[in-house]
């Protein structure tokens, strides 16, 4: 029987790479610590090809929506991240998916943010919409406070971010800060989102939206 992963499953996978990395090189030599040193700058985002999960909740957790709940339409091409106002590593991710709504929205990219509280003050939705105006964030945000998106994603790790293709298949994550110690993430993730928005469907395919 073919053992299905979920998304949070397979970009944590990821992570045990870098962290086993990190424990080797803490047992040798300077010299060889230096030579074994992660190339941040090489990393990749990591590929996925899997059906991505409906996002659940009520019409009042959805912001900057006007109360609709949004669903995975086919035909367009989402960028889902998963985040929390209190998160340093979130915090300095965000600019780069603000930029992301501004440039691609008309293009048919639509960004969602997942917020998933981690603590007692990012669990109080005054304080989640505060900090949406204050960080000046216009895409539509889902406020995930009993953490069952999280789940449904098999969530470990904050921030993560997903690319759903026009078909509504998770195509590429990329796990934590984008731009950590050189790491090139910013680019590469933009890069991925122009070559998903270039892609054509089959003409025989209906651009219907998904049924909930």
């Amino acid at each position: 029987m073919q053992h299905k992963q979920k998304l949070g499953q397979i970009g944590l996978g990821l992570v045990a790479v870098f962290a086993s990395t990190l424990a080797l090189s803490c047992s040798t030599s300077k010299a060889q610590q230096q030579q074994q040193q992660i190339d941040y700058a090489a990393l990749e985002p990591y590929q996925i090809h899997m059906k991505c999960p409906k996002l659940t909740g009520e019409k009042a957790d959805w912001i900057n929506t006007d109360g609709k709940p949004l669903t995975f339409e086919k035909g367009k091409v989402y960028a889902v991240e998963f985040w929390t106002f209190g998160c340093i590593n979130c915090q300095r991710n965000l600019p780069t998916y603000v930029k992301w709504h501004k440039q691609f929205a008309k293009q048919g990219l639509t960004v969602i943010g997942v917020h998933i509280p981690e603590t007692d003050e990012e669990k109080k939705r005054s304080n989640v919409l505060k900090n949406i105006k204050s960080l000046k964030i216009e895409y539509p945000v889902l406020l995930d406070m009993k953490a069952e998106n999280w789940k449904r994603y098999d969530q470990q790790v904050w921030p993560s971010v997903y690319l759903v293709d026009k078909r509504g298949q998770a195509r590429w994550g990329w796990i934590g800060e984008l731009s950590y110690n050189g790491a090139k993430g910013v680019e590469k993730m933009t890069a991925k989102i122009k070559e998903l928005l270039a892609e054509k469907l089959p003409q025989n395919e209906e651009e219907t939206e998904e049924k909930p």
